[in-house]
């Protein structure tokens, strides 16, 4: 979240957004942790791979932060590793050389070794919009009239 102007809030709705924001970067923090626990490490693995440890460390290494001076809040930011996102895409570490040459050749219907765990897109969107909601219906007046003069006047189309 960035550019957003809060020069005509007043102070207690500088506080009130501030809140928001902060509890908007809590929620979504623990609704990405769901997705990253329901689709990467509570799915079922095959013999070969039960032998890897998982760490958790995506999971756990979450970083929220709202900037901004005094009650002000020019941004707000919530990040995780990298790794993250080579997760998503289903892209990780370098292979070696025999298993790269392995997988290019073979051709018996076997699926790739590596496939995309899409945990961060869908969820990104949904939290970005929700915000949105949230900010629209908490911290945009407007005026009546300013309503009623829209409802008032004329639009004219010509072709």
């Amino acid at each position: 979240m960035t550019g957003l102007d809060t020069s005509n809030l007043d102070i207690n709705q500088r506080i009130n957004l501030r809140g928001l924001v902060q509890a908007w970067l809590a929620i979504s923090e623990e609704r990405f942790q769901e997705d990253l626990d329901k689709k990467l490490y509570n799915k079922p693995r095959s013999r070969k791979r039960k032998k890897l440890y998982r760490t958790g460390n995506l999971r756990n290494n979450w970083r929220k932060s709202i900037n901004g001076s005094g009650d002000d809040v020019r941004s707000a930011q919530l990040s995780f590793l990298l790794y993250g996102r080579f997760v998503d895409m289903g892209v990780g570490p370098g292979l070696n050389y025999a298993l790269a040459k392995y997988q290019g050749v073979r051709k018996n219907g076997e699926k790739p070794s590596r496939r995309p765990v899409r945990w961060y897109s869908k969820r990104k969107g949904y939290e970005t919009h929700r915000l949105r909601e949230l900010l629209v219906k908490y911290h945009i007046d407007i005026p009546l009239e300013m309503l009623e003069n829209a409802l008032t006047t004329k639009v004219e189309l010509t072709a």
